[in-house]
């Protein structure tokens, strides 16, 4: 069963809107942006991620017919000079998400608690294909050298199989890239879903799509 969560026209989703007390804001992101972890590292704006649409540094986030679209290019990851390895810590991509215990106005987000609410998983509709990771940060993720719990995650790092149309995500299968902060299936506390353009050292990837739809499912 499909419980729509659905944010209004400048992308706020409010608590009343649905059964399961979710509130918070669709928003941006990207490694050139808030902390922007990419600048201060010291690579230019040319060589971080950069978000063309909805504008990073305005109020809200569009709601275009129902659909959160987003546009942008993932930074081609780069090895500074003196070092081994490349610098994904810092050049980590762009993406948009929605925090769902959030009550805004400058307020800290908090975890939502899924299995309390009966929910095992969500479900969206991806219009064109993209390359994403669909994750599900908690807490204890946050700050983590290895990121999010995610969709399809394994030590190799592959992408989410997301593909055009409507995609399933059941929590069973999101997990830590190296299983460092489990995401335990049996009691899922997160604090937002992301859409996650991750960096490759192979090049920089443009990107252009929308997230509609967005579902939080519960067991028949």
């Amino acid at each position: 069963m499909g419980i729509p969560i659905i944010p209004t026209e400048d992308g706020w989703v409010d608590m009343t809107s649905n059964e399961l007390g979710i509130q918070g804001a669709w928003y941006a992101y990207g490694d050139a942006y808030g902390e922007a972890k990419c600048l201060a590292a010291g690579w230019t704006a040319e060589q971080c991620s950069i978000i063309t649409a909805p504008d990073p540094n305005g109020e809200g986030f569009p709601n275009t017919g129902g659909a959160m679209c987003t546009s942008g290019t993932g930074a081609q990851v780069l090895t500074a000079e003196g070092a081994s390895d490349p610098d994904y810590g810092n050049m980590w991509g762009a993406g948009i998400g929605l925090d769902l215990n959030n009550p805004g106005a400058g307020a800290t987000k908090s975890e939502w608690n899924a299995t309390a609410n009966g929910v095992i998983g969500i479900s969206f509709d991806l219009d064109v294909q993209a390359p994403l990771r669909v994750e599900f940060p908690m807490t204890a993720t946050e700050g983590h050298a290895d990121g999010s719990n995610y969709w399809g995650a394994t030590s190799s790092w592959p992408n989410s199989p997301v593909q055009v149309g409507t995609n399933t995500v059941l929590f069973t299968d999101v997990h830590h890239p190296n299983d460092a902060v489990p995401l335990d299936p049996s009691n899922v506390s997160i604090l937002s879903i992301q859409f996650h353009v991750p960096t490759v050292t192979s090049g920089a990837q443009p990107y252009n799509f929308c997230i509609s739809n967005l579902m939080m499912l519960k067991a028949q």
